[in-house]
């Protein structure tokens, strides 16, 4: 998006202090600044939404509608700034408060792009700035919250492990910042009867289709759009209001503490194979039998990989020759080799309808991944996302059953 048609900061916190107090006067003693300086900054908000976000009367200067939808978002972008100030916990006398309001959004960009780019010339080029002021920024939010954010390493300058745990706050705050101006835009023109749904990969295939064939049934003029994608790239979706909640397996992370999870129901993992391989025709298959064949696994430290890790914890794992999440390609691979992988209860069950794939009778030790439902923290969803929620919790019912 143009920076240019971002809203600063600044502009939200005055606009969140104006709508707060319900008067530019109050508003401009408690900002420290000017009441014609807290005037313009409200006009030139308004010009850049497009919308009227006061009415302007003599007793006092109230939200429009419009305003009131703006207001949500920017109490939810400032609490998130000053809550991640809080978790920081930086050796410094002022407040989260003061200090969240110190921040600017070139400073969040900054810490995000170094982060990423591991140098400062990188992160310079990536957000379109001098190299002079991303490092005048980075040392300016470093004193500000009394951490160290930034070290040098023999591959240039990255972030901390606080830094780090910032950056990924600040970037989930950044993308709120971002859809501002869609959340003014869906106020004048509202969605169409829709639910959007973030779907992690691997997907529970057979629980989304058991509740959009029931939110079909009752609502016959609503769509379900889904995307798939990474639990951090989906996180991002979320807060942006791009989709709704997302599906799958339960992780709250500690950057992202305004999420809610649901769960829904704990998963298994089960060993599979194509539905002709040698090993299905067994009664009981054995440690030594599935170090026979090469494996298609998911990259290290997802729960999967986890999976097979525990299978061969007390013995020398096979081969894991492929390294992927797409289950079509695991699904080709395994059916035409002698490749095996591991998936989920949910996961075996929509491959098993097709018949290219089976599970092997041995037991995967440990319990699965929990599955459910996240969503953001005081999101209240409509009839149709109501009822696609109700649809989802049966669904699992089911599979539980």
């Amino acid at each position: 998006m143009i920076e240019s048609k971002i809203p600063s900061l600044w502009q939200l916190r005055v606009f969140e202090t104006v709508a707060r107090l319900e008067n530019v006067s109050r508003a401009s003693q408690e900002l420290f600044r000017s009441q014609p300086a807290v005037t313009s900054s409200i006009v030139r908000l308004e010009e850049l939404l497009g919308v009227t976000l006061f009415d302007r009367a003599t007793t006092g200067t109230y939200p429009t509608a419009a305003g009131l939808t703006l207001l949500a978002r920017a109490r939810r972008i400032l609490g998130a700034i000053e809550q991640a100030v809080r978790e920081l916990r930086g050796k410094v006398d002022a407040s989260p408060a003061v200090i969240a309001s110190r921040i600017t959004r070139t400073q969040m960009r900054s810490l995000i792009a170094i982060g990423e780019s591991r140098s400062f010339v990188a992160a310079a080029h990536k957000i379109g700035i001098s190299e002079a002021s991303i490092q005048r920024a980075a040392r300016h939010l470093e004193r500000n919250v009394g951490c160290q954010l930034f070290k040098h390493t023999v591959s240039g300058v990255t972030t901390t492990e606080a830094g780090s745990v910032l950056a990924k706050r600040m970037s989930l705050i950044v993308s709120q910042i971002e859809a501002v101006t869609d959340d003014i835009h869906r106020f004048e023109h509202p969605k169409e009867r829709r639910v959007a749904v973030g779907v992690l990969l691997l997907d529970p295939t057979v629980l989304l289709a058991k509740a959009i064939r029931e939110l079909n049934h009752k609502f016959k003029d609503t769509r379900v759009i889904m995307a798939s994608g990474g639990y951090d790239a989906l996180l991002q979706k979320l807060h942006a209001d791009d989709i709704d909640i997302i599906l799958g397996i339960l992780k709250h992370p500690d950057y992202a503490a305004d999420i809610v999870e649901e769960p829904l129901y704990t998963d298994k993992y089960f060993v599979v194979a194509r539905g002709n391989h040698p090993l299905t025709r067994r009664k009981s298959v054995s440690l030594d039998d599935l170090r026979r064949y090469d494996w298609i696994l998911p990259q290290r430290g997802s729960p999967r990989r986890l999976a097979f890790e525990q299978i061969f914890s007390d013995a020398s794992p096979p081969n894991a020759t492929v390294e992927t999440f797409s289950l079509s390609t695991i699904r080709l691979l395994l059916a035409e080799s002698d490749m095996l992988s591991v998936l989920s209860r949910t996961e075996l069950l929509s491959e098993e309808r097709i018949g290219l794939v089976a599970g092997l009778p041995f037991d995967v030790p440990g319990e699965g991944p929990i599955v459910g439902i996240t969503m953001r923290k005081g999101w209240e969803p409509n009839e149709i996302q109501a009822a696609f929620l109700q649809a989802l919790k049966r669904a699992s019912r089911e599979l539980k059953e």
